[in-house]
């Protein structure tokens, strides 16, 4: 898995043959959080719906490198993860640098070893702008636990062990709303945290930690109350499917007006884009869970502003800026989550596009068609955008660095290939 990384996609188009259906594999997002949050328990973890993307074999190798004991069954999209013996309390630079969900190890180790000396590195992943643990290590505060930065790590201990208080998020944060959930597990007392996240992933990991022992209570939309418990022995969860990755393909059966079917997931999650979709123009069909996209007769320009959930999702905007690159009429996404969430654009240009930035804002003028171009990569969703804009130029497009895809996508070509897009991955090193 790790050594064969592809260094390039081809993909030739503009492919009118795309149809059919598409299995939405486990969220990533999920999924990482759900690995941290098993160093918490005393016995085995066993998680279903595993996606088994680049992201995750990170993450197992960071758990190891704590002493935990990792088992991966791919045909069964399964994992079981047993943590009975000592943690080691160092979380090397080299295992986070790639992947940012590293740091949620701060808030599962502080809550299974609150009076010990914690080290972890502060982490890489997407190059997105200013990603603030700040308001983790607040949090960690409310708690009783204190930190300080040496040398690139984060040392995090607290003498008397973590008591119940209180803190609110100054903004709403996915990965901090995660961290301090786990750390709260097990306080003396109760804790209440206001401004949580809501989104879908989010909320995997509360049912996760309720339905093994846990006691979390939503005490109002935004905020909840942990009563800490003494221990977690063991836990068992099905992974949410992944909406980013569904709202991907959905894009694919856009920007090319055909009809693609997107199986395994729920379609609340996506409720912002599919009311984005249907208000360009196309047909949306939504069933227990399953969604289906068919072209619409006009296609109108839109106005889109991302924002935490339920809004539109920062994750999902690469891919409809894509969609946008051919609506014809003026379009507006303004970007209220990341400061580099537009890198696409650039790439989308090369190709006939006609993108403006101007800091957290894209202009986008529809086009009649776009040409192929050589691309380069430079994130996750980015990768996606491009792979769009590609799948609708008329000639051959190359795209360098997709291993920044493959950190989130499962088997992206064959689920391409299998709906009628004409790609190949070259160079394999």
């Amino acid at each position: 898995q790790n050594k064969l990384i592809m260094k390039r996609f081809t993909i030739k188009g503009p492919n009118n043959a795309v149809r059919g259906e598409v299995s939405i594999s486990g969220a990533k997002n999920s999924c990482l959080p759900l690995m941290a949050a098993s160093v918490l328990f005393k016995n085995k973890v066993t998680l279903q719906n595993v996606p088994f993307v680049k992201d995750v074999y990170t993450m197992r190798d960071l758990l190891v490198s704590l002493g935990a004991k990792v088992e991966f069954s791919i045909e069964k999209k399964m994992m079981t993860i047993t943590n009975k013996k000592k943690h080691s309390l160092v979380v090397s630079y080299d295992k986070v640098s790639t992947m940012r969900a590293g740091v949620l190890l701060m808030g599962s180790l502080l809550a299974r070893y609150p009076m010990k000396k914690i080290k972890v590195a502060l982490g890489g992943g997407c190059a997105l702008g200013v990603r603030d643990t700040n308001w983790h290590l607040a949090g960690f505060k409310s708690l009783g636990a204190n930190n300080r930065l040496d040398q690139g790590y984060v040392n995090i201990s607290s003498e008397k062990g973590l008591k119940g208080g209180k803190y609110k998020f100054p903004k709403v944060t996915v990965t901090g709303s995660s961290n301090l959930i786990m750390a709260s597990v097990f306080n003396k007392g109760t804790h209440y945290i206001k401004n949580i996240s809501i989104e879908p992933e989010v909320l995997d990991l509360i049912n996760f930690l309720n339905n093994s022992g846990a006691d979390i209570k939503f005490i109002g939309k935004r905020s909840i109350k942990i009563n800490g418990v003494k221990q977690l022995i063991s836990g068992k969860h099905t992974i949410i499917g992944d909406r980013i990755e569904a709202f991907s393909y959905l894009c694919v059966g856009a920007i090319t007006k055909k009809k693609v079917k997107i199986k395994n997931i729920n379609p609340n999650f996506l409720k912002s884009e599919t009311t984005v979709l249907k208000r360009i123009g196309y047909g949306i069909d939504i069933k227990y869970n399953s969604i289906d996209i068919s072209p619409g007769n006009k296609l109108r320009p839109i106005k889109i502003k991302t924002g935490p959930f339920p809004n539109f999702a920062t994750d999902n905007m690469p891919m409809i800026m894509a969609v946008l690159t051919i609506v014809q009429g003026k379009s507006q996404i303004d970007e209220t989550i990341f400061s580099n969430r537009f890198m696409a654009a650039p790439e989308l240009n090369r190709m006939g596009a006609n993108i403006t930035v101007k800091k957290n804002k894209a202009i986008i003028i529809g086009q009649k068609k776009l040409n192929a171009a050589d691309c380069i990569s430079s994130d996750l969703r980015t990768t996606f955008s491009i792979i769009l804009g590609a799948i609708a130029a008329k000639g051959v497009s190359t795209i360098s660095r997709v291993y920044h895809g493959l950190r989130g996508y499962y088997n992206l070509e064959s689920k391409l290939r299998k709906i009628g897009v004409r790609i190949t991955s070259k160079d394999k090193w």
